[in-house]
């Protein structure tokens, strides 16, 4: 089966970016399946390479690769071999990681977390959905996970019109999946779990705040989830304050907690409420994260989402101690580095404080951020320092 595609988007395609959009097609052959694998051409008839084509897909084209090559189990096995030998020596003092990071690692629609022996497993689109076994057979031989479970439940299933997909896949898998991170045991429900059960992905930003608290300072932690960043910093024997609006998600902070022998402080609420109520309570903290969820899926939302973060950082700055430091993060693709900095700028004026910028960060190793791919970058976080 052949997908042509239209010359003004060959150099996008060649130079390995993965996505071929609805105004790049030119023609496709006829009775394709959801995600079945297509040769794909240039309007001369050149190869150009091979890919998932799903024409009722939002994107629906993703591209696989630039040669003749067979898509089978050892294709698969291939790339999940490369991705982990990208991130050999990289991630230390955890036995948890990302394993495979959907285009960024040559497999589109794969996403895979490994908490030690357990595989975290989504397949968001029609192609990764139409090679199911063989991408699973092939995760389970190249990671040597003895258990897996799926988290397929994301609204891009949906956009390519597919059903959501939860449950376990191998193994024995425990309802309470266990890992470790520096010196903390941590642990969550993989059922009520979001996503693939635990944000790897703010493990660096994790480390960065704990090296910067000192015992009994004040820590809050907003859009906590299961606390990641307030249980770090209740070790090095901060005052913590998580809140979140997910009551199950606190439970589990608490359980951690109690497990580590930490005390955590939970307050159960939306976040722009609970900070005024803290505010209005004459509250003040020595380090505040601000994490929210995406506030921008698409670029029409950015506007909003730089005001959540104004309100927000405002509040917080107006709570922090001189010296006091705030981290507001965002895992929007479409929220940039600059637009976390306006609205930090913003808010500094409405909180009549001025700050310093210490540090930009990134996503980790694990979640690689490739040149070819924009839509690979998307946690950026800034560090502020109140004068």
């Amino acid at each position: 089966m052949n997908v042509t595609i239209k010359t003004q988007a060959l150099r996008r395609l060649r130079g390995r970016y993965p996505f071929g959009h609805a105004g790049d097609v030119l023609s496709a052959d006829s009775g394709i399946g959801a995600g079945e694998v297509v040769d794909v051409r240039g309007e001369d008839g050149s190869f150009v390479g091979r890919g998932y084509f799903n024409a009722q897909g939002a994107t629906p084209l993703r591209m696989l690769t630039l040669e003749r090559e067979d898509i089978n189990e050892a294709f698969y096995r291939r790339r999940i071999r490369a991705a982990l030998n990208r991130r050999e020596g990289q991630i230390q003092d955890t036995d948890a990681m990302r394993v495979v990071y959907a285009e960024a690692d040559g497999l589109p629609g794969v996403v895979a977390d490994q908490f030690a022996g357990v595989l975290a497993v989504q397949l968001r689109n029609a192609g990764a959905e139409h090679h199911r076994e063989l991408i699973l057979n092939a995760l389970k031989k190249e990671t040597g996970a003895g258990a897996a479970y799926e988290r397929s439940d994301t609204g891009e299933r949906r956009k390519e019109g597919l059903d959501l997909k939860t449950g376990e896949l191998w193994g024995e898998v425990p309802r309470r999946v266990r890992f470790f991170e520096d010196d903390l045991e941590l642990f969550f429900d993989w059922q009520d779990a979001q996503k693939t059960g635990f944000f790897l992905d703010q493990r660096d930003n994790r480390r960065m705040l704990a090296a910067l608290v000192q015992p009994g300072q004040h820590f809050l932690d907003v859009y906590s989830y299961t606390g990641g960043f307030s249980l770090h910093a209740a070790r090095r024997g901060a005052l913590t304050v998580a809140v979140d609006k997910d009551a199950a998600a606190l439970g589990i902070l608490e359980a951690v907690a109690r497990a580590n022998k930490l005390q955590a402080g939970a307050r159960l609420g939306d976040a722009l409420e609970v900070l005024a109520q803290l505010e209005r309570e004459k509250r003040r903290f020595d380090v505040v994260v601000l994490d929210p969820p995406t506030l921008a899926k698409r670029r029409d939302d950015v506007p909003n989402a730089k005001r959540v973060f104004t309100d927000g950082a405002a509040r917080a700055l107006r709570m922090l101690n001189p010296g006091g430091k705030l981290l507001i993060s965002t895992c929007a693709h479409y929220l940039r580095v600059d637009d976390l900095l306006d609205a930090a700028r913003v808010a500094a004026g409405e909180a009549s404080a001025a700050a310093q910028v210490m540090a930009v960060t990134y996503q980790p190793a694990d979640h690689p951020y490739m040149l070819a791919v924009p839509e690979s970058l998307y946690l950026k976080s800034v560090l502020l320092k109140k004068d």
